[in-house]
Order: C-alpha cells, then sequence, then structure tokens
C-alpha cells in the first residue's frame, strides 16, 4: 500500500510540537469539511482521511510508532502477537524486509474456513475473523477469505497460529479515496473440537507428555 504522509494530510511540518497538533487539525479541518465542497465526491472520505491523521500525531504513542515506522506503524504489536508463540520470530524490521504479512499470505491456494466480517476504526481498514479448526491452528493449512471490494483470497495460516492472532493484508481493505485502499485486518479465532475419537485422545496424551 502507498504510503500516506499523515503530516502533509494535516498540512504541517513533521518537527511540529505537540501541544500545536489540535490548532492545526482545528484550522485544516474548517478548510476541508465537506460541506464546503459540495461537488468533490471524495470530501467525505479526505475529511476521514484527516480524522485519522489527527488520531496518530495527536497521540504521543502512536506518533512515535507511524515516526519509527511509516506506513508500517500498526504491524509492530500485530507482529508480536501472531508470531510471539512457536515459530520464534525475527526482528520486526526483518519481517517487513521480507514482505510483510501481505507478500506471505496472498496468492495461495487451499480449503474453506469460516469468515466473519465487520467494521474496523480506521476508515480505510477493515476488519474480518476467521475461524479455524485447533489442528489447522497447531499444524497450518489454508483458508479463503473475501476482501471488501467481494474478491476472493486463498490464504495460507502459518503451523502455530495463536487464537486471537492478527495479521495484515496490505491494500486488501476500503477504498481511502487517494487512489489506494486500506488494509484488510484478519484475527484468527480457534475452534476446539466438540469430542475427540479415542485415538485423537490418545495422540493428544502422547503430545502432551513429550
Amino acid at each position: 500500500m502507498a504510503f500516506i504522509d499523515y503530516y502533509k494530510i494535516l498540512g504541517v511540518d513533521k518537527n511540529i510540537p505537540q501541544n500545536e497538533v489540535r490548532k492545526a487539525y482545528l484550522r485544516r479541518s474548517k478548510q476541508m469539511h465537506p460541506d464546503l465542497h459540495p461537488d468533490d465526491p471524495k470530501a467525505t472520505k479526505k475529511f476521514q482521511m484527516l480524522n485519522e491523521a489527527y488520531e496518530v500525531i495527536n497521540d504521543p504513542e502512536k506518533r512515535k510508532k507511524y515516526d519509527r515506522y511509516g506506513e508500517h506503524w500498526r504491524d509492530a504489536d500485530a507482529y508480536e502477537h501472531a508470531y510471539g508463540g512457536c515459530s520464534g520470530g525475527d526482528s520486526f524490521q526483518n519481517f517487513m524486509g521480507g514482505g510483510g504479512f501481505s507478500d506471505f499470505f496472498e496468492n495461495i491456494f487451499g480449503q474453506q474456513g469460516g469468515f466473519h466480517a465487520r467494521s474496523a476504526a480506521s476508515p480505510r481498514d477493515a476488519e474480518a475473523s476467521v475461524t479455524i479448526d485447533l489442528y489447522t491452528a497447531l499444524l497450518g493449512g489454508e483458508v479463503i477469505i473475501q476482501t471488501p471490494d467481494g474478491k476472493r483470497l486463498k490464504l495460507k495460516v502459518p503451523p502455530c497460529t495463536q487464537p486471537e492472532s492478527k495479521v495484515r493484508l496490505k491494500g486488501k481493505g476500503h477504498d481511502n479515496g487517494y487512489g489506494t485502499r486500506g488494509d484488510l485486518i484478519l484475527t484468527y479465532h480457534v475452534q476446539m473440537p466438540v469430542s475427540l475419537s479415542e485415538e485423537q485422545r490418545q495422540l493428544l496424551m502422547k503430545l502432551r507428555n513429550m
């Protein structure tokens, strides 16, 4: 996904003092309010982007992450959550240098999994939950999802996927009005089996005792 410069949207320099951000936002919001641009079909989305930029830059912690990681600032926490289990992990920089969540999960073919979409806090991002069974979570597998624009993606689930872990698919969310799309954020829910055969029980007991 193309980089979106929150500072440019706010009309300020990157070094703006923290206590001046709100004043800049109020000044900019008066200029960009949709009511002042009735002939611009993208006016509402642009105003939403302004609010998003303000939400990030006005928050010292979010601003710190944004200044450090740019468009990938949201991925640091998601990466640690998703890959903090048995797979081990590279640093955030190595992770993003290797293509990030998007390259790993796109264009992989496999079987259907449960998928439920929901609205995201960010106007350009979309969120969805994907239900996988215990065995797929442990051993890895494949799942089919549908993006907000109706396209179907066949994605690979990595081994040792943790319950409630999140992954981000770059550019698969909503149209943000700037010629690019937001991200699609997936949350994996692991469905436990309701019953076990005796053979499955024995195998699990062996695994527990290893």
